[in-house]
């Protein structure tokens, strides 16, 4: 679409100089016709300065307007943005017929200048003062493109779209014209981007009917596809995305190419498919790709290694591209990401991957003696610093933090430096100078959010430590109330003032603490800080589980502070739970009804909410208004992250639990149907999904929720094969294999039942009641199967169920580490008791039951009768 762009561009001038450069005869002509053919033969520099000669030479000249016009397109392609709006605006007045033209080129200027706003105006003003410019059509989608690129989508489509806009009215008569196909693209994505969906795609398969340039071919594509998965149809944007390759190939142009196969990657990883979305992105490290998206490839590999915690995989990969292509210009990028892999598989697992640490080690040390040059050196040096310090190497890593703070801009990572500066420092004695490096943190880093919210606090913590150790108690105040305003309600906040009391006294003692607010208060009997430090006071009584003092602080506290609306909901929450705590249940329950009611608006209210649906499903009774209440969280808080998904599924399960499955199916496939619902949860909701359906037979074919049923859980295994989920779907298939061969000619589907219990019992992921619960399963088949056979062929099922039961009475399913489960070891004896004495043996069966009584002496009464009855066969009197 730019390069198109660039043509037409190109085209105006190119055409405007035409024909002119072999009329010349004068001086003056001649000097004009060499300027001329200088930028036809695209030598910019010289057609510069030779037009800017001429213009002076020969100011009144009636081509001097054109001489400037071309001066100002030399400027631009020689990236000379600046001086060329410099130029048409102080030459506008003069420029003529050509008036439109400087107008044009002015936009085009600032466009390429990055100047958006400038542009749009601009452009704007070229539509408004120029009517019967042929430069409009132009302008009006320049002008669009310019909103586009400062996000103003609305602005966008408004432009585009007036009925009697430049662009709709010149649209008709010109309808294959390629500005008026970049606009629908524009206007395509302004839609999309305003998730008006119907309309992007009705404009984009407008357009799949004309025959388009290479490249505008590809960007309708690629923007269909993205509208396909913005409606949640991840099956055709993952279908569209193959075609959107071929078309990439089609252009030529690697970019498009390597951009398409991010975009298959993204649709991959929205549908859970990693391992497929790796190999994807893998097809973006070949040396034929810009370099822009082999370093994207690289990170991205390494992110998704890390969702997955798969670092070996990735890192092989990386490798390969390391040793294929040595000399790449992403291979900077390639070594530090491997280094990293290694580091971050190390942190994962400490005491197992401990090669991994060298490892990770040897590669930032290979960057930094590799490329000098890399804008990464200063990342490498922080990495290589964070390897030294897990090794105890204390003054070496503070050498290599030091290199990284002098390389890094500002930035999260250069206060990362900074900071374990602080920590090498303090860790060698060096107090004051780990302050000062503490200190440069949180108070030089306002402008970076990440850093406020997750170092800053961190840093205030370690300021607090080496002030103590300084004996500094002034900068210990300071800093103890610099974190109570800053960050009230982050933990360190409270490990802070306790560490304070820590140090005069007990390490992590509630009692030292306490100590040292009272001083405090003794001090500082005025202070504006007294609300956070009785607040820090009652969490040092939570600490020791003293609820009713906890309890005690945060009711006098709310009658004192009643007005600080800053800290009383975090007060009014901390006082339902202390209650709660403290098995004060109503009042919790009341505390936090009142708290959803007060402060909607508040962090805490949906976790209030999720707290009341809780306190309603627990009761065991009223699952009624557990469900009424979940399903307030994720109305009135859908934004609440995973606990919004949380809450649905808890309304599902509520809803089963007081017997409305088909209400519950409406939460589970309402999760299962979001493709953000977290990967967990989407595996937990389709086996609940499942489960209801087999609760929730069909009035008019009985069996066929089964049925049903049986896909959704074959589904939690194609999505999720290493769940738990997956290990208990094929134990539910099982059952509903067996409901299903009960029916007439359903025989076959024992089988099928006894390979789902089977997929149970060798799976990993099952635990020992899934597994015992599985062979139970087997048993039960095998055992229904024997009722329809006989002669030899019965007995051998019988005797099949008969292992199969005691193999989960002996507890020879179970895995080293694993327990028997006492409710499927009680039902294993009593069906393996059952079968013994249908194939009778009697005294097997006596033997079965009186290991139960051992196992479970509550069944004494019950197994006395059955081991009666099972004697009376044998013909023995004896117990």
């Amino acid at each position: 679409m730019w390069l198109v762009r660039r043509w037409l561009l190109s085209f105006f001038l190119l055409a405007l100089v035409s024909g002119q450069v072999l009329a010349a005869g004068t001086r003056e002509e001649r000097a004009y016709s060499a300027a001329a053919s200088a930028f036809q033969d695209g030598m910019w520099g010289r057609a510069e300065v030779e037009f800017a000669e001429f213009a002076e030479k020969y100011p009144k000249s009636e081509r001097v307007p054109e001489a400037v016009l071309m001066q100002a397109e030399a400027d631009i392609k020689q990236a000379k943005f600046l001086q060329a709006v410099e130029l048409l605006t102080t030459h506008e007045s003069q420029a003529g017929k050509l008036a439109d033209q400087y107008v044009f080129w002015l936009g085009e200027a600032q466009f390429q200048n990055e100047d958006y706003p400038a542009a749009a105006a601009t452009f704007s003003r070229l539509v408004r003062d120029f009517v019967a410019s042929s430069r409009r059509l132009d302008a009006v989608v320049n002008e669009a493109a310019a909103q586009a690129r400062l996000g103003q989508w609305p602005q966008v489509s408004s432009l585009l779209q007036a009925a009697s806009g430049v662009f709709q009215t010149d649209g008709i008569k010109t309808p294959g014209d390629d500005r008026i196909v970049r606009g629908q693209l524009l206007l395509a994505e302004a839609l999309l981007r305003q998730n008006r969906l119907s309309e992007a795609a009705g404009v984009l398969h407008s357009l799949a009917a004309q025959k388009l340039a290479p490249e505008l071919n590809w960007q309708q594509a690629r923007l269909l596809c993205q509208v396909q998965l913005a409606s949640g149809d991840t099956n055709a944007a993952l279908a569209s995305t193959t075609n959107l390759i071929q078309l990439a190939n089609l252009t030529g142009q690697p970019g498009m190419r390597a951009e398409s196969v991010v975009e298959q990657g993204r649709i991959l990883e929205k549908m859970g498919r990693i391992e497929d979305a790796l190999g994807v992105y893998q097809e973006n490290l070949w040396t034929n790709v810009p370099v822009a998206w082999q370093r994207q490839a690289i990170l991205k590999i390494a992110e998704l290694a890390a969702v997955q915690t798969n670092f070996s995989d990735a890192g092989q990969s990386l490798e390969k591209f390391l040793a294929q292509f040595p000399n790449s210009a992403s291979a900077d990028v390639a070594r530090l990401t491997l280094g990293e892999l290694h580091l971050k598989e190390y942190l994962a697992q400490p005491t197992v991957a401990t090669n991994r640490l060298p490892e990770a080690k040897t590669q930032f040390d290979l960057f930094l003696s590799t490329y000098k040059d890399s804008p990464l050196t200063g990342k490498a040096y922080l990495d290589q610093g964070w390897c030294l310090w897990h090794e105890g190497k204390y003054p070496e890593s503070l050498t290599a933090f030091k290199n990284a703070a002098q390389l890094l801009p500002p930035s999260a990572e250069l206060a990362e430096a900074r900071f374990k500066m602080g920590d090498a420092l303090f860790a060698q004695g060096d107090f004051a100078n780990a302050r000062e490096n503490y200190e440069r943190v949180w108070q030089g880093f306002t402008n970076f959010p990440a850093v406020n919210q997750a170092l800053a606090p961190q840093a205030l913590y370690q300021t607090v430590r080496a002030c103590m150790k300084l004996g500094d108690m002034a900068g210990t105040t300071n800093a103890l109330a610099r974190i109570l305003t800053a960050y009230p309600t982050n933990n360190l906040a409270d490990n802070t003032v306790l560490l304070a009391g820590q140090e005069l006294s007990d390490l992590q003692q509630p009692a030292s603490a306490r100590a040292l607010f009272n001083k405090f208060e003794e001090l500082y009997p005025r202070s504006s800080l007294r609300p956070e430090v009785e607040l820090a006071l009652a969490r040092t009584y939570e600490q020791e589980g003293s609820w009713p003092d906890a309890i005690g602080i945060y009711d006098r506290w709310v009658e004192q502070y009643t007005n600080d609306l800053r800290l009383l909901p975090q007060v009014e929450y901390a006082r339902a739970m202390a209650n709660y705590q403290a098995g004060n249940g109503m009042a919790a329950f009341a505390i936090l009804t009142n708290f959803v009611v007060e402060f909607p608006t508040n962090g805490w209210a949906p976790i209030a909410q999720w707290w009341i649906g809780g306190y309603f499903y627990n009761t065991g009774t009223n699952y009624a208004d557990a469900e009424k209440n979940y399903e307030l969280l994720f109305q009135n808080w859908p934004n609440s992250g995973r606990l919004t998904y949380e809450a649905k599924m808890m309304a599902g399960r509520a809803a089963m639990a007081r017997n409305g499955p088909q209400d519950a199916i409406q939460y589970f496939i309402s999760l299962t149907s979001d493709t953000n619902c977290p990967p967990d949860l989407d595996a937990q909701a389709l086996f609940a999904y499942g489960g209801a359906l087999m609760q929730e037979p069909d009035t008019n074919k009985p069996l066929a929720n089964f049925e049903q049923a049986i896909r959704v859980f074959k589904a939690i295994g194609q999505m999720y094969p290493q769940s738990e989920q997956a290990a208990l779907a094929w134990g539910e298939m099982g059952d509903c294999y067996l409901q299903l061969a009960g029916q007439p000619q359903g025989a076959q589907f024992y089988d099928d039942a006894t390979n789902a219990y089977a997929q149970v019992v060798n799976s990993p992921s099952a635990d020992a009641a899934a597994s015992s619960q599985a062979q139970m399963g087997i048993g039960l088949a095998l055992e229904k199967r024997a009722a329809q056979a006989t002669g030899p062929d019965q007995t051998a099922l019988w005797q099949l169920a008969l292992q199969n039961y005691l193999d989960v009475f002996y507890g020879k399913n179970l895995r080293d580490g694993e327990s028997a489960n006492p409710f499927w070891v009680k039902k294993a004896g009593l069906q393996a008791a059952g079968v013994a004495e249908t194939l009778g043996e009697w005294p097997q069966a006596v033997n079965v039951y009186r290991r139960l009584e051992e196992l479970l002496p509550q069944l004494h009464d019950l197994l006395e009768k059955k081991i009666a009855n099972a004697q009376e066969h044998t013909g023995a009197g004896e117990k």
